[in-house]
Parts: C-alpha cells; structure tokens; sequence
C-alpha cells in the first residue's frame, strides 16, 4: 500500500474548550474553518450531487524521499518547497469502539483492513500498521460503515453536522481503488445508523436516526425508495438477488423495528418503470418471544435468516417463502448480541458481555463450539476472505485480531476512550509515554510499538474526568483530575496500575497543569492559583495567585529552578521567584487566550538585548511570542495563530506546534520560518511533545487520535 503524505479535509469541532478541556455549549462554538491551503492548495468542500466537485488532484499523494540535511544558517530564509520533506507521518494509531460495525475486512483484498477512526476513514495493511490511507470528507465522527461485496464501493455516514441547523448527516461513497469520494448522499439526519449494500453492487440502504430510510442507485445515485417510519430501524440487510418475472433482479431486504422483523420485497413495477417496495412480516410465536432485534446475517443459500436479540438469543428464521416463519432460538449470551458473521459452516456471535462465540452448524441446527472473552462490548465484527481470521473491536478501545480455528488472539490496535487532553514524554528516555482523556484514563504507551502498556484509573473506579498528566523523573505519572485532586501513579506492566498517593482538592476545579521533578511538583488550576508542593511529604509549600483567569501552564525555569513560569487564559505570563517570594516580571500578550508556553532549552538564538532567558507561547488569535525575563514586550514573533499548544525541540532549534484545525507546524527558531504543516487529526491538535532524540514528535487530538511523526532535519 502506498505510504501518503496526510491529505487535507473536513476538520471535525467537537465543541472542546482547548483552556480547560471541558465541553462547551454549541451556541459559543466557533464557524466551521476553511480547509487547509498549504503546502497543497485544497478547494473547499460542499456536500453536494455533484460528484465531479469531489475530484481532487491531490487525493494519494505519496511522499517523496526523505532527505536529511541540515538546518540553514541564521535568518536564512528557504523556499518552503526545499523543506517538504521534514516531517513524514509514521502511524496514526486510535480506535474508540464508541459506534458498532465500523470494521471492515476488504472482501477481495487479503489482508487490508477498513475502519472508521474519529471523522476518517482508514485503509490499512493488516500486517503493517504504518501503511495507511485516510479518506477525508466528514465533519463530524464517523457512525456507520460498509464496504460493498465486491469491494469497490466504501460508504461511510456521519454524526449530524454542527454545520446546519438541520444537523444533516451525509453518507459518502468511496471508489476503493481510486480513493475519492464519488457521490455524496443527503436527505437523513441526526446519526446514520446502518448502511447496507445489496450483492451485486447496485443499490445502497441507509437509516439515520430519524426514523429514515433511504435507498440509492449506485450506478445514477437517484432515490429508490424513501420513507419515515415511527420507530427507528434498528437494523438492515439484503438477501442475495433473485429471479424476477422480468429481465430486472428481485430484492429481498430485511429490516427490523422495534419487536418486529419485516421482508421488504423490492422488485421492478414495468408499468411505472421503476423499483416498487413491498412490505411483509415475519411470523413470531404468539406468545413469550417480544424482543428488540440487533444484527441479522443470512446464509447464502438465501433461506435461512439469523437474527441476533437484546436478551442474548439468535433467532432463526425461514425465509424461503414470501413471509418468514419464526423456526428457533438459541440463548447465546447473557448481555445481547451485538453483531454475527456467518461462514460456511461456522456462526460467530458477539455479545455485549465481552464474549466472542463460535457456534458450528447450519440451517437451524447449531452447536456451541469456542469461547473467548475479551475486554467490552464487542460492537464490530469482520471476517477476512479466506476466513482464517477475525477481527474484534470493542467498547474499551482495542481492536483484536482472532484465529477462526482457535479463538487465540493478540491486540492489533488500541486507542483512547475520548478526546485526549493531556500528553507526557519522560526527559531521558524514549520508551514510553503517556496519555490522559476527557473521561478519565491515563494509559501509559510503548512508544516503538503504540500499544497500551498499563491503565491509570481514580480508586474504585469512579467516573472523574481528567485534564493534565505529567512523567516524573522517577518515572511515576503525575496526573490532574477535574475533581481537584492530583494523583500519582507506578508504571507497571499490569492492565491496571496502582495509586501511589494522592493530594486531595489541591484546587477548587481542574487541575489544568502539572509538573514535578526532584525538587517541588507545581499544579495550576481552574482556580486561578499555583501551587508548590513538596515532593516527599506532598505538603502545600507556598501558592501563587497572581493570575486572575484558569492556569493553561505552569513549570520551573530550566536554568534557575526557582524560577517559576506560568501562563493563563488573563493573556499574561508571569515568572515569580520562590527564594524571594516576590514577582520577577509580567508579561501582557494583547489580543487572544493563551493556551500552551515552552522555554528553550539553550542559548543559541542571536537576537540583540536577550539575556536567553526566552519563553515562547502560543495561543487563539495571537502569534508565536518570544518573551525574556528582562525585557517586558515580545522580542520575537512568528505570524501563526490560532494555536493549542507548542514545544520546542531538545536542541532548541526547532518548533512543533498543533493548531486548532488539525495541522502540525514545524517552524526553525533560526530563520524564524515555518518549515513545513502537515494535517493528520480530523479535529484540533491538543498537545505535542517532542522524543528526547528529537527523532520524532507526537501529537495528540480532540478526536481521540494520536499521530507519530519522523522528523528529518
């Protein structure tokens, strides 16, 4: 598979407030943003009928050699197109299981993988996860996803849009081979539930939400069949093709509302020369089976009809007259069916009690063969061609690959639960790093494999959400809770790691940023305060109130440990000296919020008047500003705004910065230039952090999404 520069497209706003990493109300969210412009200029989208304001030239760019060089002298200004090459994405690596079946194994295709991932959709190489593709055109996160039987068509619907006061929810088709979009569907609302393609190809069905279901040509994108009904449909499959009394194929499609199961007939009317759909239902026991049905397979003879149910059960169903005859049940699970994938002989069930089952045998006859548990609902569930394989993904982020035969299994992708607020690095290693969410986990991460090494959870479990982390020199994880509390935790290398102690309400409200070292640990909070504890007895040394708005960041000068740094949402940045207990110098930033600030790590920058004691900070509507300690205005400023968060690299050379539409920046402190941006996440950038080896950078996102990035120069 081709190796692509990240492409631009829609940037998804999940309504995160980037200050104090909580949600914000929808009326004070901001206007969608333009799309991405450079280095490749890119025409901004419409959802639209017209397939041809989807081609774009710039879909499957591959990236050029990488070639290491220096970086120029002082203030020497490059032509960007020289720079292309300095950062290449590695891996994008997340996977919520927020929404079911949205993994798909290509059915011609062995062993590429097909999945929904925030507001994109990945192709992958099952056996290298660092070849990818991303598919770029939703603005909210994907909820349903299909690929077509013969594998041509990929067809992926979204959350309604913030966009519209409608909060329409689009289905995008995909040209597999090409990897642009080729037809954009409109009409449903709310959240697509299920999109369903018949055998051969020719026709698509969707429902949303809003009790719609729509059914679409493939071949002229025209409607066939729409209609509202009172209850949502809960689910939608197509039987394989059969022989009509005219030269057009008859469809059977099977939709389920509510206790109900129907057998909708589509078949050619010649007198009015189009597709007519006709409604039948199934035939229930009249007493002791009221259920709500979940997900339906059918064998491919066409005969027989297996319907998962909430209470656990597949029911079976005959379908080879024109009404389905209710035949058995078989009680599989104890919390509900989720999905089915029916192979030859072999039926595996997924069940919301984490338990995956492979049941062998057919028509109505079956046997309870293997059993394997797994970590949370299971909602997705594929199948690979040759049928050797599964892959399993779950509510608890992982995605598992399966062997049909024995049911053994190993984790193949594993991601944050939501958005990601807080990203750490240790100073002097590059093994690991760690991750907080907005809901409450702190997972520590292999950085050469990106997989979950251990989980970090509050006492007993409980729901509190989190907002800042950070990696101690002992290699314990600080981290900040929403409740006010920090607590720290020992990295082990079991799921879940133990608390090694707490500070109970070290601020009213989140603890927005954290830092520790040898010598104090300092917290900023939502309240306005910095707080310096000791590091051994975890006692408040002193506090600092001189900002008037939350703290966004807080940490010792490199130099001068008693040197205390902090910026805040008042636009100012403070350096307060602990020996002296007294104010060093304030600095006021004009317009925007400040939301990220680093310090360089030598003294290299040649700028007149500059003691080197220089504190870069970023922020919405202000530039990059390079502040020092002696002087009061900015000594340098770099023209990008509307940034979350900055980092300068270990030598002191170069800047990562993460913008608010998704992009990384890598800008050279010595020619004040940007280098080159790149767009991988579908929503903001959190955070970023630099390896210790200045080898790679990685970025964190709204979206629940990490991406890893080689750096070249």
């Amino acid at each position: 598979m081709q190796n692509l520069r990240p492409q631009p497209g829609h940037q998804n706003k999940q309504g995160i407030n980037p200050i104090t990493n909580t949600p914000i109300e929808y009326q004070q969210r901001g206007q969608p943003q333009q799309y991405y412009h450079q280095p490749y200029p890119q025409p901004q989208a419409q959802y639209t009928q017209n397939p041809k304001q989807y081609q774009n030239q710039y879909y499957n760019q591959t990236l050029p050699k990488t070639i290491e060089q220096p970086l120029p002298e002082a203030r020497q200004k490059q032509p960007v197109q020289e720079q292309l090459d300095a950062i290449e994405l590695d891996h994008m690596n997340g996977f919520s299981g927020r929404f079911p079946d949205v993994i798909h194994l290509h059915p011609q295709r062995e062993g590429t993988i097909i999945y929904a991932l925030a507001g994109l959709v990945v192709i992958e190489n099952l056996n290298d996860k660092h070849q990818q593709i991303f598919l770029r055109g939703h603005d909210m996160d994907i909820s349903a996803l299909n690929v077509s039987k013969s594998g041509r068509y990929i067809a992926s619907g979204q959350m309604g849009t913030r966009n519209s006061k409608t909060k329409e929810a689009p289905i995008i088709l995909w040209d597999f081979q090409t990897r642009k979009p080729i037809q954009v569907f409109k009409g449903l609302e709310d959240q697509i539930t299920n999109i369903s393609f018949s055998d051969d190809d020719k026709f698509m069905a969707a429902t949303a939400i809003n009790c719609q279901m729509t059914i679409w040509n493939c071949a002229d994108y025209t409607v066939v069949h729409n209609k509202i009904v009172e209850v949502p449909i809960n689910l939608i499959t197509w039987c394989p093709p059969r022989r009509s009394s005219n030269k057009h194929s008859q469809y059977l499609i099977v939709t389920s509302q509510g206790p109900n199961i129907f057998l909708n007939v589509m078949d050619f009317d010649v007198a009015s020369m189009q597709y007519i759909l006709k409604q039948a239902t199934c035939q229930l026991p009249s007493t002791g089976l009221v259920r709500n049905y979940t997900k339906a397979v059918i064998d491919q003879s066409g005969d027989y009809l297996y319907v998962g149910t909430h209470a656990g059960e597949v029911c079976i169903f005959s379908i080879q007259t024109q009404g389905g005859i209710f035949k058995a049940a078989i009680p599989v699970t104890n919390n509900g069916i989720l999905n089915l994938r029916l192979f030859g002989k072999h039926l595996f069930v997924a069940g919301g009690d984490g338990k995956l089952k492979k049941l062998t045998g057919q028509d109505t006859r079956w046997s309870f063969d293997k059993e394997l548990v797994l970590e949370g609902r299971l909602g997705s569930l594929a199948v690979d061609p040759s049928g050797q394989e599964l892959l399993v993904g779950s509510s608890v982020g992982k995605m598992f690959r399966v062997a049909t035969g024995t049911l053994d299994c190993t984790v193949h992708t594993e991601g944050a639960l939501s958005s990601i607020v807080g990203l750490a690095l240790p100073t002097n290693s590059n093994d690991l790093f760690a991750t907080i969410d907005f809901e409450g986990t702190v997972q520590v991460w292999d950085l050469n494999e990106m997989i979950v090494i251990t989980r970090c959870v509050p006492v007993n479990m409980n729901r509190v959400k989190g907002s800042s982390v950070h990696i101690d020199t002992d290699r314990s994880v600080l981290s900040g809770w929403r409740d006010g509390f920090i607590r720290c935790y020992t990295i082990t290398n079991k799921p879940i790691s133990p608390l090694k102690w707490d500070i109970v309400n070290a601020h009213k409200g989140s603890v927005t940023s954290i830092y520790g070292d040898a010598n104090y640990i300092l917290s900023g909070g939502e309240d306005n305060i910095i707080r310096v504890w000791s590091k051994s007895a975890r006692q408040l040394i002193t506090q600092i109130g001189v900002h008037t708005k939350e703290i966004t960041k807080v940490f010792p000068d490199l130099a001068k440990p008693n040197l205390i740094h902090s910026c805040s949402a008042d636009k100012t940045i403070h350096t307060y000296d602990l020996k002296s207990d007294k104010k060093v110098i304030l600095h006021q930033s004009k317009n925007g919020v400040l939301l990220d600030m680093t310090q360089r790590k030598d003294n290299e920058l040649e700028l007149s008047n500059c003691s080197f004691n220089l504190i870069v900070t970023c922020g919405v509507n202000m530039p990059i500003q390079f502040w020092d300690i002696d002087i009061l205005e900015p000594v340098e400023q770099i023209e990008v705004s509307r940034l979350n968060t900055i980092q300068i690299s270990p030598d002191g050379k170069l800047i990562a910065a993460g913008s608010a539409t998704g992009e990384l920046f890598l800008i050279s402190v010595v020619t004040m230039a940007v280098v080159g941006k790149y767009l991988g996440h579908s929503q903001g950038i959190s955070k970023v952090a630099w390896t210790s080896d200045q080898k790679q950078v990685i970025t964190s996102s709204f979206d629940g999404t990490l991406c890893l990035w080689n750096i070249y120069l």
